[in-house]
Protein backbone atom coordinates (compact mmCIF):
# COMPACT_ATOMS: atom_id res chain seq x y z
CA UNK A 1 0.00 0.00 0.00
CA UNK A 2 1.24 3.57 -0.47
CA UNK A 3 2.24 5.28 2.48
CA UNK A 4 1.64 8.50 3.21
CA UNK A 5 5.16 10.70 4.35
CA UNK A 6 2.88 11.64 7.40
CA UNK A 7 2.59 8.43 8.32
CA UNK A 8 5.00 5.41 9.47
CA UNK A 9 5.43 2.34 7.30
CA UNK A 10 4.53 0.31 10.57
CA UNK A 11 1.61 1.96 11.67
CA UNK A 12 -1.21 0.37 13.48
CA UNK A 13 -4.31 2.12 13.07
CA UNK A 14 -6.30 0.36 15.97
CA UNK A 15 -3.46 -1.45 18.11
CA UNK A 16 -2.72 2.71 19.17
CA UNK A 17 -6.45 2.60 20.85
CA UNK A 18 -6.33 -1.16 22.12
CA UNK A 19 -3.32 -2.55 22.98
CA UNK A 20 0.17 -2.53 24.07
CA UNK A 21 1.53 -0.70 27.42
CA UNK A 22 -0.19 2.42 26.56
CA UNK A 23 -3.46 1.17 26.06
CA UNK A 24 -6.24 2.94 28.30
CA UNK A 25 -8.48 1.73 30.42
CA UNK A 26 -11.76 0.36 29.25
CA UNK A 27 -14.28 3.24 28.64
CA UNK A 28 -17.32 3.83 29.69
CA UNK A 29 -20.36 4.65 27.30
CA UNK A 30 -22.06 7.16 26.82
CA UNK A 31 -25.53 7.76 27.73
CA UNK A 32 -28.14 6.58 25.21
CA UNK A 33 -31.51 8.15 23.66
CA UNK A 34 -33.61 5.51 22.43
CA UNK A 35 -32.95 2.27 21.10
CA UNK A 36 -32.73 4.12 17.62
CA UNK A 37 -29.87 5.83 18.56
CA UNK A 38 -26.61 4.23 19.98
CA UNK A 39 -24.96 7.51 21.44
CA UNK A 40 -26.80 10.97 22.39
CA UNK A 41 -26.02 13.49 19.72
CA UNK A 42 -25.67 16.19 22.64
CA UNK A 43 -23.62 14.71 25.16
CA UNK A 44 -20.94 16.52 26.56
CA UNK A 45 -17.84 14.40 27.24
CA UNK A 46 -15.94 16.96 29.86
CA UNK A 47 -12.93 14.39 29.23
CA UNK A 48 -13.33 11.68 31.67
CA UNK A 49 -14.76 9.50 29.74
CA UNK A 50 -11.56 8.26 27.71
CA UNK A 51 -9.27 9.11 30.42
CA UNK A 52 -7.49 10.79 27.51
CA UNK A 53 -6.52 13.93 29.82
CA UNK A 54 -4.43 11.15 31.79
CA UNK A 55 -1.20 12.47 30.33
CA UNK A 56 1.74 12.76 32.36
CA UNK A 57 3.40 16.45 31.80
CA UNK A 58 6.92 15.22 30.09
CA UNK A 59 4.83 12.81 27.78
CA UNK A 60 2.24 16.22 26.65
CA UNK A 61 5.56 18.67 26.40
CA UNK A 62 7.44 15.62 24.20
CA UNK A 63 4.66 15.75 21.82
CA UNK A 64 5.61 18.19 19.59
CA UNK A 65 2.61 17.92 17.38
CA UNK A 66 -0.28 17.07 19.30
CA UNK A 67 -2.59 16.39 16.73
CA UNK A 68 -0.59 13.48 15.01
CA UNK A 69 -3.11 11.35 13.35
CA UNK A 70 -0.60 8.20 13.78
CA UNK A 71 -2.09 7.72 17.07
CA UNK A 72 -5.85 7.51 16.15
CA UNK A 73 -6.84 8.13 19.81
CA UNK A 74 -8.28 11.57 21.17
CA UNK A 75 -6.28 14.00 22.09
CA UNK A 76 -5.43 15.76 25.68
CA UNK A 77 -7.81 18.47 26.64
CA UNK A 78 -9.95 18.41 23.38
CA UNK A 79 -12.82 20.86 24.28
CA UNK A 80 -15.43 22.75 21.94
CA UNK A 81 -16.41 21.55 18.52
CA UNK A 82 -19.82 20.17 19.77
CA UNK A 83 -21.47 21.07 15.68
CA UNK A 84 -18.61 19.07 14.66
CA UNK A 85 -19.11 15.89 17.28
CA UNK A 86 -22.60 16.19 16.70
CA UNK A 87 -22.44 15.84 13.31
CA UNK A 88 -20.31 12.60 13.23
CA UNK A 89 -22.61 11.38 16.08
CA UNK A 90 -25.73 11.83 13.46
CA UNK A 91 -23.74 9.58 10.84
CA UNK A 92 -22.85 7.35 14.06
CA UNK A 93 -26.50 6.76 14.51
CA UNK A 94 -27.32 6.97 10.95
CA UNK A 95 -25.27 3.90 10.42
CA UNK A 96 -26.74 1.99 13.51
CA UNK A 97 -30.27 2.11 12.10
CA UNK A 98 -28.91 0.96 8.98
CA UNK A 99 -29.39 3.62 6.36
CA UNK A 100 -25.94 3.71 4.00
CA UNK A 101 -26.38 6.47 1.91
CA UNK A 102 -24.75 9.92 2.63
CA UNK A 103 -22.83 8.29 6.03
CA UNK A 104 -20.10 10.04 5.02
CA UNK A 105 -18.81 13.43 6.62
CA UNK A 106 -16.04 15.68 4.59
CA UNK A 107 -14.01 18.15 7.11
CA UNK A 108 -11.90 21.52 5.85
CA UNK A 109 -9.98 23.85 7.01
CA UNK A 110 -6.60 25.70 7.12
CA UNK A 111 -3.83 24.24 9.01
CA UNK A 112 -3.64 24.45 12.78
CA UNK A 113 -7.39 25.05 12.66
CA UNK A 114 -7.73 21.31 14.60
CA UNK A 115 -8.43 18.85 11.62
CA UNK A 116 -6.20 16.00 12.96
CA UNK A 117 -7.34 16.65 16.61
CA UNK A 118 -10.95 15.98 15.09
CA UNK A 119 -10.01 13.27 13.27
CA UNK A 120 -8.74 11.21 16.07
CA UNK A 121 -11.33 12.52 18.32
CA UNK A 122 -14.00 10.76 15.43
CA UNK A 123 -11.85 7.62 16.06
CA UNK A 124 -11.33 7.59 20.24
CA UNK A 125 -15.60 8.27 19.97
CA UNK A 126 -15.52 4.99 18.17
CA UNK A 127 -14.46 3.07 21.06
CA UNK A 128 -16.67 3.87 23.44
CA UNK A 129 -19.90 2.28 20.87
CA UNK A 130 -21.16 -0.95 20.80
CA UNK A 131 -21.66 -3.23 17.70
CA UNK A 132 -23.73 -2.34 14.64
CA UNK A 133 -25.66 -6.07 14.50
CA UNK A 134 -22.43 -7.33 15.90
CA UNK A 135 -19.69 -5.77 13.87
CA UNK A 136 -17.41 -3.86 15.48
CA UNK A 137 -16.08 -0.36 14.60
CA UNK A 138 -12.91 -0.13 13.21
CA UNK A 139 -11.54 3.36 12.05
CA UNK A 140 -8.43 3.26 9.41
CA UNK A 141 -6.46 5.64 8.78
CA UNK A 142 -5.70 6.92 5.03
CA UNK A 143 -4.09 9.58 3.17
CA UNK A 144 -6.29 11.40 0.40
CA UNK A 145 -3.72 10.73 -2.53
CA UNK A 146 -4.46 6.62 -2.00
CA UNK A 147 -7.96 6.57 -1.05
CA UNK A 148 -9.57 6.46 -4.35
CA UNK A 149 -7.48 3.47 -5.33
CA UNK A 150 -9.45 -0.32 -4.14
CA UNK A 151 -6.11 -1.70 -3.59
CA UNK A 152 -5.16 0.38 -1.11
CA UNK A 153 -8.30 0.48 0.41
CA UNK A 154 -8.23 -3.22 0.93
CA UNK A 155 -4.45 -3.39 2.52
CA UNK A 156 -5.32 -0.89 4.80
CA UNK A 157 -8.71 -2.52 6.23
CA UNK A 158 -6.52 -5.88 6.01
CA UNK A 159 -3.68 -4.35 7.77
CA UNK A 160 -6.43 -2.47 10.28
CA UNK A 161 -8.03 -6.18 11.03
CA UNK A 162 -5.27 -7.96 11.30
CA UNK A 163 -3.66 -5.37 14.06
CA UNK A 164 -7.07 -5.48 16.12
CA UNK A 165 -6.82 -9.15 16.31
CA UNK A 166 -3.44 -9.39 17.54
CA UNK A 167 -4.53 -6.84 20.06
CA UNK A 168 -7.33 -8.94 21.67
CA UNK A 169 -4.72 -12.09 21.39
CA UNK A 170 -2.41 -9.83 23.65
CA UNK A 171 -4.82 -8.64 25.67
CA UNK A 172 -6.60 -12.38 26.41
CA UNK A 173 -7.12 -13.84 29.07
CA UNK A 174 -6.14 -17.64 29.57
CA UNK A 175 -9.96 -18.43 29.47
CA UNK A 176 -10.22 -16.05 25.91
CA UNK A 177 -7.13 -17.47 24.30
CA UNK A 178 -8.32 -20.33 22.39
CA UNK A 179 -11.34 -18.00 20.81
CA UNK A 180 -8.60 -15.35 19.89
CA UNK A 181 -5.88 -17.67 18.41
CA UNK A 182 -9.32 -19.30 16.12
CA UNK A 183 -10.16 -15.53 15.28
CA UNK A 184 -6.60 -14.91 14.15
CA UNK A 185 -6.17 -18.30 12.50
CA UNK A 186 -10.03 -17.94 10.76
CA UNK A 187 -8.54 -14.32 9.24
CA UNK A 188 -5.23 -15.68 8.03
CA UNK A 189 -6.60 -18.60 6.56
CA UNK A 190 -4.40 -21.05 8.32
CA UNK A 191 -3.01 -22.80 12.02
CA UNK A 192 0.83 -22.71 11.76
CA UNK A 193 1.78 -21.00 14.82
CA UNK A 194 2.40 -22.04 17.78
CA UNK A 195 2.34 -19.13 19.80
CA UNK A 196 -0.64 -16.83 18.90
CA UNK A 197 0.79 -14.36 21.44
CA UNK A 198 4.22 -14.25 19.76
CA UNK A 199 2.31 -14.70 16.58
CA UNK A 200 0.52 -11.97 17.31
CA UNK A 201 3.07 -9.74 18.37
CA UNK A 202 4.56 -10.25 14.92
CA UNK A 203 1.70 -9.05 12.88
CA UNK A 204 1.67 -5.75 15.21
CA UNK A 205 5.31 -5.35 14.34
CA UNK A 206 4.72 -6.61 11.13
CA UNK A 207 1.83 -5.57 9.55
CA UNK A 208 -0.99 -7.68 8.48
CA UNK A 209 1.24 -9.50 6.25
CA UNK A 210 3.53 -11.02 8.92
CA UNK A 211 5.21 -13.84 7.88
CA UNK A 212 4.27 -13.33 4.44
CA UNK A 213 0.39 -14.83 5.74
CA UNK A 214 -2.22 -13.14 3.18
CA UNK A 215 -5.87 -13.15 4.20
CA UNK A 216 -7.39 -16.45 3.94
CA UNK A 217 -3.94 -17.74 2.79
CA UNK A 218 -4.94 -16.38 -0.37
CA UNK A 219 -2.37 -14.71 -2.96
CA UNK A 220 -3.12 -11.30 -3.38
CA UNK A 221 -5.31 -10.04 -6.62
CA UNK A 222 -5.36 -6.84 -7.31
CA UNK A 223 -9.03 -5.13 -7.62
CA UNK A 224 -9.94 -2.93 -9.74
CA UNK A 225 -13.20 -1.51 -7.83
CA UNK A 226 -14.87 -2.26 -4.75
CA UNK A 227 -17.39 -4.65 -5.96
CA UNK A 228 -14.34 -6.84 -6.60
CA UNK A 229 -12.94 -5.70 -2.89
CA UNK A 230 -16.56 -6.56 -1.92
CA UNK A 231 -16.17 -10.41 -3.62
CA UNK A 232 -12.89 -10.78 -2.04
CA UNK A 233 -13.28 -10.02 1.56
CA UNK A 234 -17.02 -9.85 2.01
CA UNK A 235 -16.40 -13.04 4.35
CA UNK A 236 -13.30 -11.83 6.20
CA UNK A 237 -14.83 -7.99 6.79
CA UNK A 238 -18.33 -9.30 7.88
CA UNK A 239 -17.55 -8.67 11.75
CA UNK A 240 -16.59 -4.77 11.53
CA UNK A 241 -18.05 -1.83 10.63
CA UNK A 242 -15.26 0.11 9.07
CA UNK A 243 -15.09 3.62 9.09
CA UNK A 244 -11.79 5.31 6.82
CA UNK A 245 -10.08 8.50 8.39
CA UNK A 246 -9.35 9.93 5.43
CA UNK A 247 -6.65 12.49 6.21
CA UNK A 248 -4.59 15.19 3.80
CA UNK A 249 -8.14 14.69 1.75
CA UNK A 250 -7.59 17.58 -0.59
CA UNK A 251 -4.80 15.33 -2.49
CA UNK A 252 -7.91 12.74 -3.63
CA UNK A 253 -7.53 13.13 -7.34
CA UNK A 254 -8.49 10.75 -10.57
CA UNK A 255 -5.07 11.04 -11.66
CA UNK A 256 -3.52 9.24 -8.41
CA UNK A 257 -1.95 5.43 -9.24
CA UNK A 258 -4.75 2.41 -9.68
CA UNK A 259 -7.73 5.28 -8.87
CA UNK A 260 -10.97 4.45 -9.58
CA UNK A 261 -13.60 7.18 -10.06
CA UNK A 262 -16.04 5.95 -7.85
CA UNK A 263 -14.17 4.35 -5.02
CA UNK A 264 -15.60 7.40 -3.02
CA UNK A 265 -18.86 7.75 -4.37
CA UNK A 266 -20.37 4.37 -4.24
CA UNK A 267 -19.32 4.64 0.05
CA UNK A 268 -21.20 8.11 0.21
CA UNK A 269 -24.19 7.07 -2.62
CA UNK A 270 -24.84 3.75 -0.07
CA UNK A 271 -24.66 0.99 -3.24
CA UNK A 272 -21.47 -1.43 -1.90
CA UNK A 273 -22.26 -4.54 -0.09
CA UNK A 274 -19.11 -3.29 2.58
CA UNK A 275 -19.78 -1.97 5.64
CA UNK A 276 -17.77 1.51 5.08
CA UNK A 277 -17.87 4.84 5.24
CA UNK A 278 -15.67 7.49 5.51
CA UNK A 279 -14.39 10.75 7.30
CA UNK A 280 -12.03 12.96 5.22
CA UNK A 281 -10.15 16.02 6.54
CA UNK A 282 -8.18 18.43 4.42
CA UNK A 283 -7.26 21.80 3.36
CA UNK A 284 -9.89 24.05 1.78
CA UNK A 285 -10.77 22.48 -1.06
CA UNK A 286 -11.30 18.85 -0.01
CA UNK A 287 -15.01 19.26 -0.55
CA UNK A 288 -14.04 20.52 -4.02
CA UNK A 289 -11.98 17.59 -4.27
CA UNK A 290 -14.26 15.21 -3.72
CA UNK A 291 -16.94 16.30 -6.03
CA UNK A 292 -14.22 16.13 -8.91
CA UNK A 293 -14.30 12.16 -7.29
CA UNK A 294 -17.93 12.06 -7.93
CA UNK A 295 -18.93 12.47 -4.30
CA UNK A 296 -21.89 14.82 -4.40
CA UNK A 297 -21.90 16.71 -1.05
CA UNK A 298 -25.80 17.62 -1.23
CA UNK A 299 -26.23 17.47 2.56
CA UNK A 300 -24.82 20.68 4.55
CA UNK A 301 -24.89 19.15 7.51
CA UNK A 302 -22.10 16.55 6.90
CA UNK A 303 -19.63 19.25 5.61
CA UNK A 304 -17.81 20.84 7.90
CA UNK A 305 -15.87 24.03 7.54
CA UNK A 306 -13.77 24.30 10.68
CA UNK A 307 -12.53 27.66 12.25
CA UNK A 308 -11.44 28.00 15.17
CA UNK A 309 -12.76 27.58 18.99
CA UNK A 310 -15.48 29.81 20.41
CA UNK A 311 -14.47 31.63 23.71
CA UNK A 312 -16.15 28.90 26.20
CA UNK A 313 -14.86 25.99 24.13
CA UNK A 314 -11.30 27.66 24.05
CA UNK A 315 -11.26 28.80 27.69
CA UNK A 316 -12.14 25.27 28.92
CA UNK A 317 -8.75 23.73 26.95
CA UNK A 318 -6.76 25.61 29.38
CA UNK A 319 -8.76 24.79 32.72
CA UNK A 320 -8.61 21.69 31.73
CA UNK A 321 -4.97 21.73 31.12
CA UNK A 322 -4.22 23.82 34.27
CA UNK A 323 -6.70 21.84 36.40
CA UNK A 324 -4.71 18.31 35.45
CA UNK A 325 -0.96 19.63 35.91
CA UNK A 326 -2.17 21.32 39.23
CA UNK A 327 -1.84 25.03 38.13
CA UNK A 328 -3.53 26.88 40.61
CA UNK A 329 -4.20 30.87 41.86
CA UNK A 330 -3.04 31.31 37.59
CA UNK A 331 -6.48 33.56 36.37
CA UNK A 332 -3.59 36.29 34.90
CA UNK A 333 -1.59 33.14 32.76
CA UNK A 334 -5.30 31.97 31.64
CA UNK A 335 -6.23 35.60 30.88
CA UNK A 336 -2.75 35.71 28.94
CA UNK A 337 -3.10 32.53 26.74
CA UNK A 338 -6.70 32.47 26.02
CA UNK A 339 -5.92 36.91 24.67
CA UNK A 340 -2.94 35.68 22.37
CA UNK A 341 -3.94 32.88 21.18
CA UNK A 342 -7.09 34.09 19.45
CA UNK A 343 -9.04 31.09 20.16
CA UNK A 344 -7.01 29.33 17.12
CA UNK A 345 -6.21 25.16 18.24
CA UNK A 346 -2.49 25.36 16.98
CA UNK A 347 -1.71 28.51 19.34
CA UNK A 348 -3.54 27.13 22.26
CA UNK A 349 -1.11 24.24 21.98
CA UNK A 350 1.90 26.68 21.48
CA UNK A 351 1.15 29.19 24.27
CA UNK A 352 -0.05 25.90 26.71
CA UNK A 353 3.08 24.21 25.57
CA UNK A 354 5.14 27.31 26.50
CA UNK A 355 3.63 27.78 30.17
CA UNK A 356 3.83 24.53 30.99
CA UNK A 357 7.49 24.66 29.89
CA UNK A 358 8.48 27.43 31.75
CA UNK A 359 6.98 26.08 35.10
CA UNK A 360 8.11 23.38 34.85
CA UNK A 361 11.85 24.55 34.36
CA UNK A 362 11.28 27.19 37.27
CA UNK A 363 9.42 24.78 39.71
CA UNK A 364 11.22 21.55 38.95
CA UNK A 365 7.12 20.02 39.04
CA UNK A 366 5.78 17.61 36.98
CA UNK A 367 2.51 17.42 38.57
CA UNK A 368 0.63 19.56 41.38
CA UNK A 369 2.79 22.73 40.08
CA UNK A 370 0.63 25.02 42.39
CA UNK A 371 0.79 29.20 41.66
CA UNK A 372 3.52 30.45 39.31
CA UNK A 373 6.10 31.94 40.66
CA UNK A 374 6.89 35.42 40.45
CA UNK A 375 8.17 36.85 37.07
CA UNK A 376 8.10 33.75 34.36
CA UNK A 377 4.95 35.28 32.63
CA UNK A 378 6.49 37.02 30.28
CA UNK A 379 9.57 34.41 29.47
CA UNK A 380 6.69 32.08 28.71
CA UNK A 381 4.05 34.11 26.50
CA UNK A 382 7.56 35.24 24.75
CA UNK A 383 8.32 31.89 23.92
CA UNK A 384 4.59 31.27 22.75
CA UNK A 385 4.83 34.31 20.58
CA UNK A 386 7.86 32.78 18.68
CA UNK A 387 6.20 29.52 18.26
CA UNK A 388 3.26 31.55 16.76
CA UNK A 389 5.27 34.21 14.36
CA UNK A 390 7.01 30.94 12.93
CA UNK A 391 3.77 29.55 12.37
CA UNK A 392 2.73 33.32 10.38
CA UNK A 393 5.81 33.25 8.89
CA UNK A 394 4.77 29.28 7.34
CA UNK A 395 1.46 30.70 5.93
CA UNK A 396 3.11 33.63 4.63
CA UNK A 397 5.39 31.11 2.59
CA UNK A 398 2.08 29.36 1.39
CA UNK A 399 0.56 32.31 0.53
CA UNK A 400 3.38 33.65 -1.08
CA UNK A 401 3.58 30.17 -3.37
CA UNK A 402 0.07 30.65 -4.25
CA UNK A 403 1.11 33.86 -6.79
CA UNK A 404 3.51 36.62 -6.60
CA UNK A 405 1.44 38.99 -5.46
CA UNK A 406 -0.39 37.56 -2.94
CA UNK A 407 1.61 38.79 -0.47
CA UNK A 408 1.00 42.34 -1.77
CA UNK A 409 -2.74 42.06 -1.87
CA UNK A 410 -2.73 40.24 1.88
CA UNK A 411 -1.26 43.77 2.79
CA UNK A 412 -3.27 45.89 1.27
CA UNK A 413 -6.58 44.31 2.12
CA UNK A 414 -5.38 43.83 5.85
CA UNK A 415 -6.08 46.81 7.31
CA UNK A 416 -9.26 47.08 5.23
CA UNK A 417 -10.75 44.12 7.09
CA UNK A 418 -9.29 45.20 10.70
CA UNK A 419 -11.08 48.67 9.99
CA UNK A 420 -14.45 46.62 8.86
CA UNK A 421 -14.08 44.80 12.31
CA UNK A 422 -12.48 41.54 10.55
CA UNK A 423 -15.32 40.64 8.05
CA UNK A 424 -16.54 42.31 4.44
CA UNK A 425 -18.65 40.78 2.59
CA UNK A 426 -16.58 39.24 -0.83
CA UNK A 427 -18.14 41.78 -3.17
CA UNK A 428 -16.54 44.50 -1.10
CA UNK A 429 -13.31 42.40 -1.01
CA UNK A 430 -13.27 41.44 -4.67
CA UNK A 431 -13.94 45.66 -5.19
CA UNK A 432 -10.83 46.22 -2.92
CA UNK A 433 -8.39 43.90 -4.94
CA UNK A 434 -9.79 45.43 -8.50
CA UNK A 435 -9.15 48.92 -7.01
CA UNK A 436 -5.94 50.86 -7.36
CA UNK A 437 -3.35 50.37 -6.83
CA UNK A 438 -3.73 46.43 -7.10
CA UNK A 439 -6.53 46.29 -10.27
CA UNK A 440 -6.54 42.88 -10.39
CA UNK A 441 -8.73 40.72 -13.07
CA UNK A 442 -11.73 38.52 -11.69
CA UNK A 443 -9.37 35.33 -12.04
CA UNK A 444 -6.13 36.49 -10.30
CA UNK A 445 -9.02 37.98 -7.01
CA UNK A 446 -10.33 34.40 -6.97
CA UNK A 447 -6.61 32.70 -7.44
CA UNK A 448 -5.88 35.23 -4.07
CA UNK A 449 -8.70 34.38 -2.31
CA UNK A 450 -8.44 30.61 -2.78
CA UNK A 451 -4.83 30.91 -1.41
CA UNK A 452 -5.75 33.29 1.24
CA UNK A 453 -8.52 30.65 2.63
CA UNK A 454 -5.29 27.58 2.18
CA UNK A 455 -2.95 29.72 4.24
CA UNK A 456 -5.46 30.97 7.07
CA UNK A 457 -5.96 34.70 6.72
CA UNK A 458 -9.65 34.67 5.13
CA UNK A 459 -12.55 32.15 6.14
CA UNK A 460 -15.94 32.55 4.19
CA UNK A 461 -18.93 32.54 6.35
CA UNK A 462 -22.79 33.28 6.34
CA UNK A 463 -24.40 35.18 3.87
CA UNK A 464 -21.46 35.29 1.54
CA UNK A 465 -19.20 37.56 3.83
CA UNK A 466 -15.42 36.89 4.57
CA UNK A 467 -13.53 37.42 7.22
CA UNK A 468 -10.16 36.96 8.95
CA UNK A 469 -10.04 33.62 10.33
CA UNK A 470 -7.43 34.63 13.06
CA UNK A 471 -7.52 38.52 13.80
CA UNK A 472 -3.96 37.86 14.81
CA UNK A 473 -2.39 36.52 11.69
CA UNK A 474 -3.19 40.21 9.77
CA UNK A 475 -0.94 42.27 12.63
CA UNK A 476 1.68 39.96 11.90
CA UNK A 477 1.22 40.61 8.10
CA UNK A 478 1.60 44.31 8.86
CA UNK A 479 4.53 43.67 10.70
CA UNK A 480 2.91 44.82 14.15
CA UNK A 481 4.89 43.54 17.32
CA UNK A 482 2.34 41.32 19.62
CA UNK A 483 0.52 43.30 22.43
CA UNK A 484 2.31 44.21 25.40
CA UNK A 485 2.50 40.83 27.92
CA UNK A 486 -0.08 42.31 30.96
CA UNK A 487 1.48 42.74 34.58
CA UNK A 488 1.44 40.23 36.97
CA UNK A 489 0.00 40.66 39.93
CA UNK A 490 2.55 39.87 42.91
CA UNK A 491 1.37 36.41 44.50
CA UNK A 492 4.29 36.86 47.01
CA UNK A 493 6.29 34.05 45.52
CA UNK A 494 10.01 34.61 44.42
CA UNK A 495 10.87 33.91 40.58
Amino acid sequence: MCQSSKFPSNFSPVGALTGGASVLPPPRRAPRLTRMNVVDPNYLDPGTLRSQDNVPLANYLDQDDRARPDLLRGMPFFSGREAEVRTFRHMVNTIFRGKTANTTIAVEGPPGAGKSALLCQFAEELRTLPPVSERRWLPVLMGGGEALAPQNVMLAVDDAIAVRLAHDALNAASSQLRARRQALAEFFGHERFDNVKSFAQSVIDRGGTAFGFGVHGKASHVPASLREVANLRGTAWGRWQVVLMIDEAQAVSLDAPNAHPDTLASLHQGITSLHMSFCAFGLPGTIAALAKAHVSRYSQRHDIHLRGLDDIGAAQVVSRCFERYGVVDADHWQEAILDRSANWPQHLSAYLTASLSTLRARTGLDDEIGAPPQGCLSEAMQAGDDVRARYYDSRIRSLKQGGRHHLECARHLAPCLLRAGGRMSESAVLKALAAPPLNLDRDLCQNFLDAAECAGLLAPIADGDLQLAIPTFAGHILGEEPPAIPHEPDNGLQP
